[in-house]
């Protein structure tokens, strides 16, 4: 990404006059180059340095830092010790990309006004008069098509032709040229219009990013011949062979050195469920400080969370798990296809009770006290947090200050804001999921079970006015149950939209179109007695546990704590982002990693707003009944508006609820509700 840099120290023998060579193979951008800022001690020697070009070429080559003539730069050293840095630069593409960037907001700009017209699907036979309600439109439409067209022709300039890389630009140039000639023709092409508007923002994703490969660096005398070649087809040929060859023998799922148990020391089994960057990260930072002070081995792998309890029970198992299970929040099984997995783990003597540790107080205490409820069932505790995120209130600054609205507090004031979008065929945003509701419900003061865990309190007043106000939010404000908030946050047609806080990362890497015309807010809450606001949300989250099958509970233990403390959770923090940029921020549980975290100071202000007013969600044998029922009520209501009414259909699914906990207590011979 723009801005990234690496460096690397080398050793000149004596002062002289140097080439610099680079082995590289730039294949990903088509067309035109990348481009690098290219320093030495800290110094752009010249100008050229400051935005060197890599071509596009589909195989590893050699490049010489040369001119426009193809002459090696000569660059003088002193005899010692110097510093190389390449730095990921725009160059000649910044003012391109600014160009791109600002046709790009207004191209929003004029779908946001069409759509208050027509609406999202407009009918192609209705007379919308578009030209007389917005006479400003054919020259907006001008500008910005010529403002298109001269990206284009500099995008050219620079690429030294034509490339794939401007055929989204002129798809959108041409679409243009149609509606300055007929705006009426708009509710005709509505749909495409946004679909080109979106692709100009996925190209803008694609032009900030300038990928290249680098293998060798050479520092090397004028008068020596550089001309290095390892692309061979023998070279590939044996390469290949080669790669056959260990495809027998290697084991992919393990990653990094592998040690082997013995008596002196102990090497535990480490499985990994997200991806193999993940656990490369995670793997180094085991060698550099866990192992180094603790004198225990471990063994990474990069593994399918699926095969854990088979594997288990097959005594193939491994000591221990981290990053189980990480789930997508905007799916309706956020809660349970997560935090439901080490309860009934720990239930079937699968999992480790933590409990057995006595320092386990100490470290519960770097969580909040939401983040354990999950994992934690009457005095046993079977995991410890890793992540933990929750819904956020993301809004468009831009948006509401051409409505003349502010940030809804309640959703009293939501409700309001409803009826002002539905004016402008705008709407709210909020997906019906788990997360979604358990929100209503914490903050309409019911909760999933009773006391004691033996039965569900959805039947409750709290319970039942909750669901029937997460219901009418679909049913008498139609609010869509289906469309990605994302998308239609990004284009305008919902600009403010209840999400999971992991989408600010997606926001900020993919959607450079709205970057600075949006924020995030604790979420709308219900105004209490005494005036206050409760916010209260639900989170969800991935978790470490420890294999009761391990032979090696102790060493286990001290790894899943120094894996959760602050200073490794920041270090796996930190390396992430710089290995995969913002997108690839963690979301730590942990309460001292989590302000160390880059945030900017006003989105972690609302942030740890919001963290404060998390309620952990319980877990109980059976629950994943409990979601799976409320979802089939929820939807029996919004599709049979007419006849279905919402207290009973919940009342109806609540007896199935309780019938699964029943099963699943006299499985585990526990006391039934009754009892």
């Amino acid at each position: 990404m723009t801005g990234q840099w690496m460096e690397w120290d080398f050793e000149v023998p004596e002062t002289g006059y140097y080439n610099i060579g680079f082995f590289t193979k730039q294949n990903f951008v088509r067309g035109i180059y990348v481009s690098r800022k290219i320093t030495i001690d800290g110094k752009v020697l010249f100008n050229e340095l400051s935005d060197y070009g890599f071509r596009y070429q589909s195989n590893w080559r050699f490049d010489s830092l040369m001119d426009e003539n193809k002459e090696a730069y000569k660059i003088y050293l002193e005899a010692g010790s110097h510093t190389l840095r390449m730095q990921n630069v725009l160059g000649e593409f910044s003012s391109i990309i600014g160009e791109v960037q600002e046709s790009l907001s207004k191209l929003n700009a004029i779908y946001r006004k069409i759509i208050r017209i027509t609406g999202v699907k407009p009918d192609i036979y209705s007379d919308y008069q578009i030209e007389a309600k917005l006479p400003e439109l054919e020259a907006e439409l001008i500008d910005v098509h010529n403002q298109l067209d001269s990206s284009i022709k500099h995008l050219r300039e620079v690429a030294g032709g034509s490339s794939d890389k401007e055929a989204v630009l002129v798809t959108m140039r041409d679409q243009l040229e149609d509606l300055i000639k007929d705006q009426e023709y708009f509710k005709k092409v509505v749909t495409s219009y946004k679909i080109n508007v979106r692709a100009v923002g996925t190209w803008l994703s694609g032009a900030v990013s300038q990928p290249l490969q680098l293998d060798d660096i050479y520092i090397y005398s004028p008068n020596v011949d550089a001309n290095i070649s390892r692309s061979s087809f023998w070279s590939k040929l044996w390469y290949e062979i080669c790669r056959l060859f260990y495809s027998f023998i290697i084991d992919y799922n393990r990653i990094g050195n592998v040690s082997e148990k013995g008596k002196e020391t102990h090497t535990i089994t480490l499985w990994v469920g997200t991806g193999r960057d993940q656990a490369n990260v995670i793997k180094s930072l085991i060698d550099e400080t866990f192992t180094k002070r603790t004198g225990i081995n471990v063994n990474v792998m990069l593994v399918d969370m699926g095969t854990l309890l088979q594997a288990t029970l097959a005594g193939q198992g491994p000591d221990v798990a981290i990053q189980l299970n990480i789930s997508n929040p905007t799916y309706n099984s956020a809660i349970q296809s997560s935090n439901d997995m080490p309860m009934n783990y720990g239930l079937r003597n699968a999992v480790a009770d933590l409990s057995q540790f006595s320092d386990l107080k100490e470290v519960r205490e770097r969580f909040f006290d939401s983040a354990m409820v999950p994992f934690t069932y009457q005095n046993h505790t079977f995991a410890l947090p890793e992540t933990q995120t929750f819904p956020m209130m993301f809004y468009r600054k831009d948006i509401l200050k051409e409505l003349g609205l502010t940030l809804p507090q309640t959703w009293d004031d939501v409700k309001v804001i409803m009826s002002v979008l539905a004016k402008n065929q705008m709407e709210f945003g909020m997906l019906p999921n788990e997360l979604n509701f358990l929100m209503l419900l914490n903050q309409f003061g019911g909760q999933y079970y009773n006391e004691d865990a033996t039965k569900s309190a959805l039947d409750s007043d709290e319970g039942i006015n909750a669901f029937k106000e997460y219901c009418s939010l679909y049913t008498e404000y139609k609010l869509d149950k289906v469309t990605s908030v994302e998308d239609r946050f990004r284009t305008g047609e919902c600009p403010i939209i209840i999400a999971d806080y992991s989408v600010y990362n997606n926001f900020q890497v993919s959607a450079p179109d709205i970057k600075g015309l949006w924020g995030f807010a604790p979420v709308p809450g219900m105004r209490k007695e005494d005036g206050t606001i409760n916010r209260n949300v639900a989170s969800v989250g991935s978790a470490c546990v420890i294999m009761e099958a391990s032979k090696y509970k102790e060493d286990s233990w001290e790894f899943i704590k120094w894996w959760t403390s602050a200073e490794i959770q920041t270090l796996y923090g930190k390396e992430m982002e710089s290995l995969m940029g913002a997108s690839a921020r963690v979301a730590t549980a942990n309460k001292e990693a989590f302000e160390r975290l880059p945030w900017p100071s006003a989105d972690y202000t609302a942030l740890k707003k919001q963290f404060e007013r998390v309620v952990g969600t319980r877990q109980v044998p059976g629950g994943y009944f409990t979601w799976r029922n409320i979802d089939n009520a929820f939807y029996k209501v919004t599709t049979n508006t007419d006849s279905a009414s919402a207290r009973e259909c919940l009342m109806d699914n609540i007896i199935y609820i309780n019938d699964e906990i029943n099963y699943k207590r006299k499985e585990f011979h526990m006391p039934l509700a009754n009892d």
